[in-house]
Parts: structure tokens; sequence; C-alpha cells
């Protein structure tokens, strides 16, 4: 289902990073690549839900700019329990529905990793052991001095009623022709009180700009219903094997 990597920004599954995935359908014009999610780590009493609006900018060889986004909902309770969707690209300007593919329960105390797939609405639970130290790497990514090397701070400012630091992070990527490299960069604006990025912005010059924007955040504790397997599901559980 990985087809390609956007930016080669590496995916931290110690702290959640599911990636959201677009996948191609029989829809003419259907888009078929990855794009790396938002992480979420699985840290108690922070609890919020939210829409993540994924929106893709990418140049075409005549010159004009393609526009595709989908969204997907995410949230987290109390006991720090994670859920996920994976959803497909439809046009920037497009009031379709974002199609659900498959979405995913993250549960740090029972130790559960459950990924469903809506087309076939089968579950499989396997076992799942969070990193321990997760809010340290974010927050000194975060919260990095104004020039050290490729990562560059970006300041304070607020979102959605919340504090958040700003960081650049470039990097070198392969060029179009004769092999030179062309920079890249990654703007993100990073919550303490959340430990979550409140907005990603990933600019290349051969892939476009990706941006991912936290939208509709209720904080406080989510419905439970979000994080349990709906009716009908098959689920398959290896995580005691």
């Amino acid at each position: 289902m990985r087809t390609s990597a956007l930016f080669g920004l590496p995916l931290c599954a110690a702290l959640v990073g599911l990636p959201a995935v677009a996948q191609a359908s029989k829809r003419p014009g259907a888009v078929r690549t990855h794009i790396e999610g938002i992480d979420i780590p699985t840290v108690a009493n922070a609890p919020f839900s939210a829409r993540v609006v994924v929106t893709w900018d990418r140049k075409l060889e005549d010159g004009s700019t393609q526009s595709r986004q989908y969204y997907t909902m995410v949230a987290r309770d109390n006991q720090g329990r994670v859920r996920r969707e994976t959803r497909e690209f439809v046009p920037a300007n497009s009031s379709e529905e974002p199609p659900l593919r498959s979405f995913t329960i993250f549960d740090p105390v029972a130790g559960t990793r459950t990924a469903c797939n809506q087309a076939w609405a089968k579950c499989a639970v396997t076992a799942f052991r969070p990193r321990l130290d997760l809010t340290g790497a974010s927050d000194a990514a975060a919260q990095a001095g104004p020039n050290d090397g490729s990562r560059v701070s970006l300041g304070r400012q607020t979102m959605d009623g919340l504090i958040v630091t700003g960081t650049r992070v470039t990097e070198a990527t392969d060029g179009s022709q004769g092999g030179a490299s062309t920079p890249a960069h990654t703007d993100r604006w990073y919550s303490p009180d959340l430990h979550i990025d409140l907005e990603t912005v990933r600019s290349n010059p051969q892939m476009g700009q990706v941006t991912l924007h936290i939208r509709d955040l209720v904080r406080g504790e989510p419905d439970p219903s979000w994080f349990a397997v709906p009716s009908g599901y098959e689920v398959k559980n290896a995580a005691s094997r």
C-alpha cells in the first residue's frame, strides 16, 4: 500500500506517528501516495478530539498546480488511548467526503494496537509498547535554538487558543537534473500542552507542499465509542500469542 514516502521523513512508531495513507481508487484522477501523519503520543491526562486536514499542492509539468486534500479524525482519552483514521484524497475544491479506508486504536494500558479495514470489516489486534520518554524528544525539537545547524526556531504564536513553538528543519534532496541537491524544509508548530503539532508544513521542490493542520479541536474526554470496534467487525487477536 505504501508506494512513495513524501520528503523522506522517518515514521516515529514510538510516538504513534501512524501514517495517513491515501490510496488510489477506480475514480479518474485518483492519487496514490503516502503522507506521513502528525505524531500523537499515547500520553495520559491530555484528552482531545480533532480533525486533521491534509492538503497537497503539487506543480504539474504545464505549470499549473494540482491541489488535493482529505481529512482524518483523531482522538485521545485520559488513559492515553489514541484513535486515528486513513482516508483517500479528493480534489481540494470538492465537497465529496474523503472515503474512509481504515482506523487504528492504540491502547497503552492494554498494550494493544487494533487496526481495522473498513472495506473488509476486519480488525487485527497486535501487541503495542509505547516508549516511556514520549515528551522529551518533541519538546527538545520544538524549542531548538535560533540557529542549530539545519534546525531553526520560528518563535512562538497562538493556535486554537494554545501556545505553540515553531521549528523549521531544512534538508537536502536529490535534484531532478545532474544529481544536484535542492533544499526542502519542514515547519512544525508544536503544542507542549497537548504534546502534538497543531500544524506541519512540508515543502519540497520536487513533490510540492503538504500541509497538515489540526482543526475543530475539542479539549476534554472523547466519547468512549471512539475507542471501541463497531459491531459487525471481525476481530482477530494476535496480541497474546
